[in-house]
């Protein structure tokens, strides 16, 4: 239900369509991952009847008046996916915008998406793209999405931007009652449907709850044209899953908590939300979500709601550019200092010699790590001298990123 291979392009068929049931299309469209030849399409297609899977039709069309489509292909949406559907369109022409939008029955049209293919591999023409990240719903407006959409429109065409990198933080997890310096929040979301409350916030735990915050947060008009207008290159940082996380693990109180299923729903949310190319890479890591069952010890639980889906990937940009998209949370390992160390300190932070120091562990000076760590006129006791050494990205991407850097013959 979550992956729908649109095929290959071919001409729209004549004959008229198949019976469908109205459908609203209420986070509208986006596109993700541009390559060459190929794109990612998506939408949430709502049925305004009963629940259960529903047909709906992509059309694709190089004019955006649609009045020549080059592919109008048969869809569906399903409960099991929230209605979310992906459809990877291939056999497309490089370096060119693409008009995109869905059908459903007694007229029902989403809003029409624009999207453009990478250039090729032998081309090398500029590149204008716009990061973005960290965009906290409730703390604000989304005035830097409108801000962006404006200057675009404005601006001349070898000036507008070709996609958007999205560094991560699309959702927060956590929604506080008030800011950090107490004032009241802007605007507020809907309590989730499941969620856990506590005095001063609110926090996701459930498959329901990571859904809602995205259902929510792209009913923001900025950040729906956004997605509309451009294709989206996305990887994630910490709060689509917990804050300040490591691999399936949250760290709100003293010590890290195993949450395994909470880390496998928060997995399967983004899959569903975000447009990204991932099983379509061939011979690279990544791939879409993969269901599984969160049996044996901890170790196993970890390991198999981490690796339920994998988005460290390589997209490349004509001869000129290629985007490394690396994964820095569900592979590092636990933090090298425990929760409140520079407090104790009465410190704002930790010094960063002493991170360096406890990040080594056991192999700090060829494996004769200190039993004190140096601080002013004195020392505290190192609680990482027996610890494996640290690593952001795990062995198995860090070898992944040192062949891919060293094999890239962009400028």
């Amino acid at each position: 239900p979550f992956y729908h291979p649109a095929g290959p392009l071919r001409a729209a068929e004549a004959e008229s369509a198949p019976a469908r049931p109205r459908l609203s299309f209420p986070p509208g469209v986006a596109s993700g991952d541009p390559r060459p030849e190929a794109v990612m399409l998506w939408t949430r297609a709502v049925p305004a009847g009963p629940p259960g899977p529903v047909a709906l039709l992509l059309e694709v069309s190089e004019d955006p008046d649609f009045q020549q489509l080059l592919l109008r292909e048969k869809l569906h949406a399903d409960p099991a996916s929230d209605y979310t559907v992906r459809a990877y369109v291939d056999e497309l022409q490089p370096d060119r915008t693409y008009y995109y939008r869905f059908r459903g029955g007694e007229h029902s049209v989403s809003r029409s998406g624009r999207t453009r293919t990478a250039p090729a591999s032998g081309q090398s023409p500029r590149v204008n793209l716009a990061f973005a990240s960290c965009q906290n719903f409730e703390q604000a407006y989304y005035g830097a999405w409108a801000r962006m959409i404006a200057d675009d429109q404005a601006a001349a065409e070898n000036e507008r931007i070709h996609f958007v990198l999205h560094l991560g933080d699309f959702i927060y997890e956590r929604l506080w009652d008030q800011q950090p310096g107490g004032d009241p929040q802007p605007r507020r979301l809907p309590d989730f449907p499941d969620g856990v409350s506590s005095e001063k916030s609110r926090r996701a735990v459930t498959l329901a709850d990571y859904r809602h915050l995205y259902k929510r947060v792209l009913e923001d008009p900025h950040l729906q044209a956004a997605r509309a207008r451009w294709p989206f290159v996305c990887v994630w940082d910490d709060h689509e899953f917990s804050n300040n996380a490591h691999q399936s693990y949250s760290t709100y109180g003293a010590e890290p908590v195993l949450e395994a299923q909470r880390k496998l729903d928060a997995n399967q949310a983004w899959f569903e939300f975000i447009p990204a190319v991932l099983d379509e890479l061939r011979q690279q890591p990544s791939h879409g979500l993969r269901r599984t069952t969160l049996d044996g010890d901890a170790a196993s639980r970890n390991q198999a709601a981490r690796d339920s889906l994998c988005i460290y990937r390589r997209l490349s940009w004509g001869g000129l550019l290629d985007i490394v998209l690396t994964d820095l949370r569900s592979y590092r390992s636990p933090h090298c200092l425990p929760q409140g160390f520079a407090e104790s300190l009465g410190l704002p932070m930790t010094p960063v010699d002493l991170v360096e120091l406890a990040d080594a562990g056991s192999h700090y000076r060829q494996g004769n790590p200190p039993t004190e760590l140096p601080y002013g006129d004195g020392s505290i006791p190192n609680p990482a001298r027996s610890r494996p050494p640290g690593t952001l990205l795990g062995t198995t991407q860090r070898n992944w990123f040192l062949d891919t850097l060293a094999s890239s013959g962009a400028r």
